[in-house]
């Protein structure tokens, strides 16, 4: 009992402080699955059309979208995020199946069933390709080995606290705004190759970098 008490003690300082965590603290990821991803988490602090999210002060928002978002962590890291709103509304189930072959393959479901997903880390060249959905969202990211339990710490704060506002999606669907233009795959089916991960992280560069350059020149022409 005692010891229950202390994790969820952590776990609240956690999540109401923002802090980040340390690997030495979360070294295990089924500590992480478990305590992190499937605890349900009400914190919310950023808004799209149709739902909100929680992101830690670990990660800073470099573009955005409805639908699609990319992160970078403190480590330099690159997370894009994509949030499957029609999937979610028509309640898709999720079809991922254990992949032994994966360095790291794992089926979630949270305790009120409702909120499925998957972990699946494949390691390509000298990195590893970590690919979390949780909750219709997921994120994919490209990263060291030794920056893995980070990753997926930031992941699962991220992925928990993903909140639809059923009403709003709805109605953007009746209005033909939400459709598969952005992207068109099952979100249950893992890509186990980098290659569309790193189209959008460079495009998503590219577009911040002109704009850098567009509110530099702005700010020279100002004064």
């Amino acid at each position: 009992m005692k010891k229950k008490f202390i994790t969820f003690t952590i776990l609240i300082l956690i999540l109401t402080t923002g802090c980040s965590i340390s690997v030495a603290k979360v070294n295990d990821r089924d500590y992480i699955i478990n305590n992190l991803l499937l605890e349900k988490n009400n914190l919310s602090n950023t808004g799209y059309k149709g739902y909100e999210l929680y992101v830690p002060n670990t990660l800073k928002i470099i573009n955005k979208s409805e639908y699609n978002t990319v992160f970078k962590d403190e480590y330099n890291n690159d997370y894009y995020m994509y949030v499957d709103a029609v999937s979610y509304l028509n309640k898709v189930s999720n079809t991922y199946k254990k992949d032994s072959s994966s360095y790291f393959s794992k089926k979630v479901k949270s305790k009120d069933g409702k909120k499925d997903g998957y972990i699946e880390i494949n390691k390509i060249k000298d990195k590893y390709f970590v690919e979390a959905v949780y909750n219709y969202g997921k994120i994919e990211v490209y990263v060291d080995k030794k920056y893995l339990n980070v990753v997926l710490t930031n992941i699962a704060q991220v992925l928990s606290s993903l909140d639809y506002k059923d009403k709003v999606l709805e109605a953007l669907v009746g209005d033909n705004v939400l459709n598969y233009k952005e992207e068109s795959f099952n979100i249950f089916t893992t890509k186990k190759s980098t290659t569309n991960y790193l189209d959008y992280i460079k495009q998503y560069d590219q577009e911040y970098d002109v704009k850098a350059a567009k509110d530099s020149q702005m700010n020279i022409d100002n004064n």
